[in-house]
C-alpha cells in the first residue's frame, strides 16, 4: 500500500508570497533581488582603430602638456628653467628657415640660423651609415650564438660584458683611435646599436619551435637553406623588435658623439654651441629635432618590416 505524499502548504488568497528560491525564475512582473540590485553594465572605452582616430588619440597628451607649459610659462614659473613652447616655435622657424642664414657666420662655425637643414642631415646620415654597420655585424652574430653552441661558449660571456659597459665609457678610447670629428661619434653609434640587435637576433633564433625545423627537413629542406627558410623569418618579429631598440639606443649614441667630439655640421654639435652661449631655446630645438627623428625611424622600421611580420600578430 503506498503512502501519500506531502504537498507544500497553499498560501491564503492575499497573503504575501515566498521569495524565489535560489536557481528558480521569479514570477512574472516581480524583480528578482539580484537583478532589482545590479547596476547598469558599463561599456568599455576601446580605442579606434581608424587612422585618423588614432592620430587625435596621439595628440591630446601632447596638446595637453604643452598647454600646461604654456601656461606656467606665461605666468613666469619656467622662465629660469625652460623658454616657453612659443618660444622655441620661434627658434624652430629660424633654425630651419634657409633664408634666416646669418652672413656673420664663420667658416668652420657652427650656426643655428637657416642651418637646420644641414645639422639634421648630418646627424641623419652620420646614423644610417652606423647603424648599417650595426646591423650587418649584430644579425649574423646573433644567428651564429642562437644556433651554434661551440660558438656560443666561446664569445656569450664576452658578449654579455661587453654590452653592459656604458656608450660614454667608450668614448676616451674612441677619441684615441680615431681622433675628433666623425669617426669617434660614428663607433660610439656602432657600439651603442649593435648589442641590442645582437641580443634580439640572437634570443629569437633560439625561441623558434623545434618542431617547424623538423617538419622542414621531412619536407625537404637542405640543412644549408634552414636558416635562410626558417630561422630567419620565424624569429624576425623578434629581429625587427631589436632593430626598433638598436636605432632608439644609436639616435642616443649620436648625441653623445655630437656632443663631445664632432665641430662640424650636426644637432648635437649645435646644441653644444647653444649650450655653450646660454640659448636654452635652441638647445630645445635640437631635443625636439632628435625626438621627431627618432619617432619617424621608429616609424619607418615598423612600415617597412610589416608584410614580413603581420602573420605574428593575427
Amino acid at each position: 500500500m503506498s503512502r501519500p505524499v506531502p504537498q507544500p502548504p497553499v498560501p491564503p488568497s492575499g497573503a504575501p508570497r515566498a521569495p524565489a528560491e535560489a536557481g528558480t525564475r521569479a514570477p512574472a512582473g516581480v524583480l528578482a533581488p539580484a537583478a532589482a540590485t545590479a547596476a547598469p553594465r558599463r561599456r568599455r572605452l576601446r580605442p579606434t582603430r581608424s587612422l585618423p582616430g588614432r592620430l587625435v588619440l596621439a595628440t591630446v597628451v601632447p596638446l595637453a602638456l604643452l598647454a600646461l607649459w604654456q601656461g606656467l610659462g606665461s605666468l613666469g614659473a619656467l622662465q629660469v628653467f625652460v623658454p616657453t613652447p612659443t618660444e622655441v616655435a620661434v627658434a624652430f622657424v629660424r633654425f630651419l628657415d634657409p633664408t634666416a642664414a646669418s652672413a656673420s657666420s664663420l667658416p668652420g662655425t657652427v650656426g643655428f640660423d637657416g642651418e637646420g637643414w644641414g645639422h639634421i642631415g648630418a646627424s641623419v646620415w652620420l646614423l644610417v651609415s652606423s647603424y648599417v654597420v650595426a646591423v650587418a655585424i649584430g644579425v649574423p652574430t646573433g644567428v651564429a650564438l642562437a644556433l651554434s653552441p661551440l660558438f656560443r661558449a666561446l664569445t656569450d660571456p664576452m658578449v654579455q660584458a661587453l654590452r653592459a659597459i656604458p656608450i660614454f665609457a667608450w668614448l676616451p678610447l674612441a677619441i684615441v683611435w680615431f681622433g675628433l670629428g666623425t669617426g669617434p661619434a660614428r663607433f660610439l653609434v656602432v657600439v651603442g646599436a649593435v648589442f641590442p640587435i645582437l641580443v634580439a637576433t640572437a634570443d629569437a633564433v633560439a625561441r623558434v619551435p623545434r618542431g617547424w625545423v623538423e617538419t622542414a627537413r621531412v619536407l625537404g629542406t637542405p640543412r644549408r637553406a634552414l636558416v635562410r627558410r626558417v630561422h630567419l623569418p620565424a624569429a624576425l618579429p623578434g629581429i625587427v623588435v631589436g632593430l626598433r631598440l638598436g636605432v632608439s639606443l644609436g639616435w642616443m649614441s649620436v648625441i653623445v658623439g655630437e656632443l663631445t667630439t664632432t665641430r662640424g655640421a650636426g644637432v648635437g654639435a649645435m646644441m653644444q654651441v647653444a649650450r655653450q652661449t646660454g640659448r636654452l631655446d635652441e638647445i630645445v630645438v635640437g631635443m625636439v629635432c632628435f625626438a621627431v627623428l627618432g619617432l619617424l625611424s621608429d616609424m619607418l622600421l615598423r612600415a617597412a618590416s610589416a608584410p614580413w611580420t603581420r602573420w605574428a600578430r593575427a
